[in-house]
């Protein structure tokens, strides 16, 4: 192969190998963003489940009296 296509060929699998990074590394970002968010919904029900949870304690304390 003459070194122009060889060339040739190198670069064009170094422009492949960066978009699959760039890919890759914008999947990441995305699965980063994703587990943030959830985090986020899981604390807000866990404070919703403990505010329930005061709410029936406190109920329930004063049904017993």
């Amino acid at each position: 192969m003459p070194p122009e296509e060889e060339n040739e060929l190198l670069r064009s699998q170094l422009k492949q190998s960066e978009e699959q990074a760039r890919r890759a590394a914008q999947a990441g970002l995305d699965l980063l963003k994703q587990q943030d968010e959830l985090q986020e919904r899981l604390e807000e029900q866990r404070v919703e489940m403990t505010n329930a949870l005061e709410v029936w304690s406190w109920v329930l304390s004063k049904n017993t009296i």
